[in-house]
């Protein structure tokens, strides 16, 4: 709109009257300049010197214009006031072609090839306008004033700022901003020249003058309204090898030079001071070369340099690709280490769970190609004791242990067999196309070579090892493989460890009815399926009770009672034992409350490994004495030796202290099942014991034909302890003769069918209210 609007005041300012038309040209002037200002400002150029510098010079040739010309000279006629708007013009001018030549040198090239190339294309348009305006206005002058030079300067600097306008927007990345910036400076110089030929004809200026001098300021105006003018202040700096720039060049260095001296032979002999003209033709043609040359040669240094850091940039990358190469080959490396890591134990170096599933898989699969060879067999191995080993010598020998066993067994394997460690102190044989036989003679290889000696340092350890052995056994998958092999290894440890079982489908019936029965007995408690029953324990010598011993029961809903030996053990390898355990303690101690104080009863409460080992246990038994009102005497604490023998030495001195500090508080200790270990004896000199029950083994014998040694081992016992201030209770006293041999040795307390079988609490409550045992028969 802007251009539109001004280029038509433009063309219609030739047909004004002089005042409205200077005042036109005046106004046009002061709207670009505040154009600029405002874009200027908008775009964030105004804090750059050479924006500042337009600013002022479109600002100035305002004033000049506006004071100078329009009021000084048009309308007051005062001489003095047009000699101001030429020196201001002039000022004007010379801050144009300032800002110009530092916008060149703001495009990150070289400021010479800025100003190189606004020479060449200078002195390309000097040439036509030497030979056809200047010379012959000078050659006629016959003196001259500031006017005249004033006249002549102007187009001179015309030139120079069309020369490096056109050189920017010529170069790569050209904005339209420029395009109008160059034709403005155009202008500059068509009105400029038009003015110094009208004046070398004496005569006014004519329209050509006006509305190229009005375009001026209409097209800066336009250049600064322009979008593409908020990219002014990064320019692009013209490359080297520039089509439009180059042609320009080849086109000003060959027909500037011909036209010009075309334009001298058409005029002959008659063309005024010719010796001159051509002698400044051939000065500008030698400077245009000379330009040429210098221009040429900052191409060829640019290019050189370029070259330079192409080769610097080529070194670079090839730099870069031979650390790329090392890089990949170190990641190849470090992915192959890291595939291996992932497949195999780091300890040991052998195969992990995850490549033995991928393995058996594998060979579960070429099985199922060959169905008339063996199945793959497996044999899963368990270290007996190890954890031992770990608790007393500490982890660094236990992982020195486990890398000779691997050793050892690693001599075992040939052909295509492999060998893993899924974790811990197991490990694993993978034997393809394998029989019965075949596993079970590997199996004892592997029993022989763990169990030799094993020297580390000054100590010799000794190892056993319990075998699973799955083999001959159709197999679905990996997992259900593992999961039978290791039902076997399970059979094997319970057997007694150091054993080889083969796997048979009674082990997985058994391992689901324990599956079974762990999950129904997760839910007992809650469903009110546990119950408590109560076993007298009488004194021989009077009839009466004593104590009794709480006795746990367990009767799914809907199903058969479950057998004690068969629950507990599964309730202490699930944990479940220690809220079971919390349960008998809570009943018992509710039920013997009234049993001690009416007829001074004890009750005795079977407790195992686990629940002594939990943290909260001794704490636990003394608030529910307190909690029940029940004097800590009154509380029988029944432990095996079977469960010390199975924990380390350090779980069974937690034990003892455990144990001890409950006994210092008045809870006595019982000694259960005693006879039946190797190290009873040795276990005496140490557990806080008060009361020790001989097993029903050494009763049953008593009455038998050959029952001489069998006495004289219960007689030992109970003088054993009597000598160490001991109570003792025999159990398993089914009959009244077993009942009166015991009393002739002795024995104050008895315990078995004989007296009662286990019953509910309220029949024990009917027994204490009747005569004792002995006289109601």
């Amino acid at each position: 709109m802007y251009l539109l609007v001004g280029g038509l005041l433009a063309v219609a300012s030739p047909l004004l009257p002089a005042l409205p038309a200077v005042l036109a040209q005046a106004g046009v002037q002061g709207a670009t300049v505040l154009v600029m200002v405002v874009m200027i400002r908008r775009h964030g150029l105004s804090r750059l010197w050479p924006w500042r510098m337009v600013i002022v010079a479109a600002l100035s040739a305002w004033l000049a214009t506006a004071l100078g010309w329009a009021v000084g000279w048009t309308w007051l006629k005062i001489p003095q006031l047009l000699h101001f708007y030429n020196l201001f013009t002039l000022f004007a001018y010379l801050l144009g072609l300032a800002a110009l030549v530092l916008l060149s040198r703001r495009g990150g090239g070289s400021p010479r090839s800025a100003l190189l190339d606004a020479g060449i294309i200078t002195v390309g348009a000097a040439m036509p306008a030497w030979t056809f305006l200047l010379h012959p206005l000078l050659h006629g002058v016959h003196r001259v004033d500031t006017d005249l030079v004033f006249t002549v300067s102007t187009p001179v600097i015309d030139l120079f700022m069309l020369g490096l306008a056109a050189r920017l927007a010529l170069g790569k990345g050209r904005a339209a901003w420029l395009v109008l910036m160059s034709l403005a400076y155009g202008m500059v110089f068509v009105s400029d020249s038009s003015h110094l030929l009208n004046l070398a004809a004496g005569r006014p200026d004519g329209a050509l003058t006006l509305v190229a001098w009005m375009a001026w300021p209409v097209l800066i105006g336009s250049a600064a309204l322009h979008p593409s003018l908020g990219g002014a202040a990064e320019i692009v700096t013209p490359e080297v090898g520039n089509r439009v720039r180059v042609t320009t060049f080849l086109a000003l260095t060959v027909i500037s030079p011909l036209v010009s001296v075309a334009g001298l032979s058409l005029a002959g002999e008659g063309f005024p001071g010719r010796f001159h003209a051509e002698l400044v033709i051939t000065g500008l043609t030698v400077l245009l070369a000379v330009l040429l040359v210098v221009r040429l040669n900052l191409v060829a240094r640019l290019a050189e340099a370029r070259a330079v850091e192409l080769d610097r940039q080529a070194e670079q990358l090839t730099a870069q690709a031979d650390e790329l190469s090392a890089a990949l080959r170190r990641q190849d490396v470090l992915q192959r280490r890291l595939a291996h890591r992932a497949a195999h134990d780091p300890l040991t170096g052998l195969a992990n769970r995850t490549l033995l599933g991928e393995v058996l898989q594998d060979a579960i699969t070429a099985h199922a190609a060959r169905p008339d060879t063996p199945p793959p067999a497996l044999l899963l191995l368990d270290l007996d004791g190890f954890k031992d080993v770990n608790d007393t010598y500490g982890h660094p020998v236990g992982d020195r242990l486990l890398t000779i066993v691997a050793r050892r067994l690693r001599g075992l394997i040939i052909g295509d067999q492999v060998l893993a460690r899924p974790g811990g102190d197991e490990f694993a044989v993978v034997l393809p196309d394998a029989t019965v036989e075949e596993a079970l003679s590997t199996a004892q290889q592997v029993l022989t070579a763990v169990q030799a000696p094993y020297r580390l340092g000054e100590r010799e350890l000794y190892l056993t090892t319990s075998i699973g052995v799955l083999a001959e056994v159709p197999m679905e998958g990996a997992s259900e493989a593992l999961r039978d092999a290791d039902l076997a290894l399970y059979a094997a440890k319970s057997a007694g460890k150091n054993q080889v079982t083969v796997f048979d489908s009674a082990l997985r019936a058994a391992r689901l009815e324990h599956t079974r029965l762990a999950t129904g007995l997760r839910h007992a408690l809650a469903r009110e399926e546990l119950a408590l029953v109560y076993q007298p324990v009488v004194d021989l010598a009077t009839g009466d009770i004593r104590k009794v011993e709480a006795l746990l029961r367990w009767t799914p809903a809907g199903g058969s009672p479950v057998r004690p030996d068969v629950f507990i053990p599964i309730a202490e390898e699930t944990g479940l034992i220690i809220d079971i355990g919390l349960w008998v303690l809570e009943q018992a101690c509710a039920d013997a409350r009234r049993w001690h104080e009416d007829h001074g009863i004890t009750v005795a409460v079977n407790v195992s490994g686990r629940q002594l080992r939990d943290e909260s246990f001794s704490d636990a038994v003394l608030e529910l004495l307190d909690r029940h009102e029940l004097p800590e005497h009154a509380l029988t604490l029944e432990i095996t030796e079977s469960m010390l023998l199975a924990t380390t030495a350090a779980e069974t001195r937690r034990i003892v202290e455990v144990l001890a500090g409950l006994r210092a508080h008045g809870v006595r200790i019982a000694l259960d099942d005693f006879g039946t270990g190797y190290s009873s004896l040795a276990y005496l000199r140490t557990l806080p014991v008060d009361i020790l029950k001989i097993d029903r083994s050494f009763t049953t014998p008593l009455t038998e034909a050959d029952h001489h040694r069998t006495r004289a081992f219960t007689k030992a016992i109970l003088e054993l302890s009597a000598s160490l201030g001991l109570s003792t209770v025999v159990e398993g006293v089914e009959s009244r003769d077993q009942a009166d041999v015991l009393q002739q040795m002795g024995s104050p307390l008895a315990q078995g069918y004989l007296f009662s079988p286990p019953v509910p609490p309220a029949r024990i409550d009917d027994m204490l209210r009747v005569t004792p045992w002995k006289n109601a028969a």
